[in-house]
């Protein structure tokens, strides 16, 4: 059944409208919250939106032409049905039935500026409630509709002026469009840094036990696995053993609460060409160190080869992300929202330091690991014991084995 479109009433006093123009021809197709067409009364221009779907059938009145408020200035429908010829009336006289169709004060007040003059800026009222949000000047955006008229999309995409010269001052050096994966890698940076309160604490570790663990591991776990254990996997261990002293490092700091989780689902960022990927390996905690070595390197090839699925990558409680073989020392790595921390570790090097047992001056490997954790969910006191914790553990590592 076709619907009516009748003359909007504008204010308490209006008793007639005048169209002002048309926004849609007879026969396009009008979506929901579609302008159809501009009336105006007492100098006061407002655009109308459509609160059906369909196409538009029949228009009864001509740019500048007026009539009655509540009066049927148009029908919408299907294609090909039948609509009255002529005008009707009044709205008794119609076939058809519709709500009437109300302009709120609201978007009065948005077309106040008309009553200025008929030479107004033609906009619809969700672009104005946008430029108005945003602080756009109007006059200041370029309409792609008929005329002009300036659509949400208009507003939307809008560039201040000294913006789009930086813009176009940069297109003619070097400007490098964001790839897919970058933008949302920054998306998702900037969401954490700016909703999540960062706190890194550092914390160096004396590596010369887990360097001789690892040289005993190695042929064991090679003979095992056909893969070579890493020092991320060590690091990693003494992370998960750490964690189930201190579960509240492996939670999401979510709206209604703290979500703290019985499993330890790890996340290992890795370092692509052009981006960076956090694969999650499940239960974590339940692997040896033989188990977790295997399944690191999986993860981390799979990712290499851009074979990860988004469920290898979603569900993470706690992430690792190391620099490996880097000349930088220590970083503070970004929380992956909705995580409460993450363990960065920077890259191994030589120091010299005095042995007080063997009384002598020697050098030694070291690390520097840096906690970045929530502050909104934990304090410093409890982040200092966690980190100590893992320090302790590295630096002794047979208690790997309690």
């Amino acid at each position: 059944m076709a619907h009516e479109v009748l003359m909007p009433k504008l204010s308490s006093t209006m008793a007639e409208g005048t169209i002002t123009m048309w926004l849609k021809k007879e026969g396009e197709a009008i979506a929901i919250g579609d302008p159809i067409f501009e009336v105006m009364t007492d100098k006061i221009a407002i655009e109308v939106e459509a609160y059906e779907e369909g196409y538009l059938l029949k228009r009864y009145l001509q740019d500048g032409e007026s009539a009655p408020v509540n009066s049927i200035i148009a029908y919408i429908g299907e294609q090909n049905e039948e609509v009255p010829l002529q005008m009707p009336d009044s709205k008794e006289e119609a076939t058809v039935e519709t709500p009437t169709e109300e302009v709120t004060s609201t978007q009065v007040e948005e077309s106040v500026p008309a009553a200025l003059g008929i030479n107004t800026i033609r906009a619809t009222p969700s672009a104005r409630r946008l430029a108005r949000e945003r602080d756009i000047p109007l006059a200041d955006v370029t309409g792609t509709g008929p005329k002009g008229r300036i659509h949400l999309s208009d507003v939307k995409n809008f560039t201040p002026k000294q913006e789009q010269a930086v813009q176009e001052k940069a297109i003619e050096s070097n400007l490098i469009p964001w790839k897919p994966l970058r933008k949302a890698i920054a998306d998702k940076m900037v969401a954490s840094k700016t909703t999540i309160p960062h706190v890194t604490m550092t914390a160096e570790v004396d590596l010369t036990k887990v360097v001789e663990l690892r040289q005993q591991l190695l042929p064991m776990i090679e003979q095992k696995t056909n893969e070579r254990i890493s020092y991320l996997e060590i690091f990693a261990k003494a992370a998960m053993i750490a964690l189930k002293d201190f579960p509240i490092f492996n939670a999401h700091a979510l709206e209604e609460g703290i979500a703290v989780f019985p499993n330890i689902h790890l996340g290992i960022a890795v370092a692509l060409e052009d981006g960076l990927v956090v694969p999650v390996i499940q239960s974590a905690e339940q692997l040896g160190l033989a188990d977790l070595t295997t399944a690191i390197k999986e993860k981390t090839k799979k990712a290499r080869e851009g074979n990860l699925t988004n469920a290898e990558m979603s569900g993470g409680t706690f992430t690792i992300s190391s620099l490996g073989r880097s000349k930088v020392k220590q970083f503070n790595p970004i929380i992956n929202k909705p995580e409460v921390a993450i363990l960065g570790v920077g890259g191994m090097y030589e120091k010299v330091v005095f042995d007080s047992t063997l009384n002598e001056v020697t050098n030694r490997s070291v690390v520097e690991l840096s906690l970045s954790f929530d502050h909104r969910v934990v304090d410093g006191a409890p982040a200092s014991a966690f980190l100590t914790q893992i320090v302790t553990l590295l630096e002794n590592p047979l208690g790997f084995l309690l």
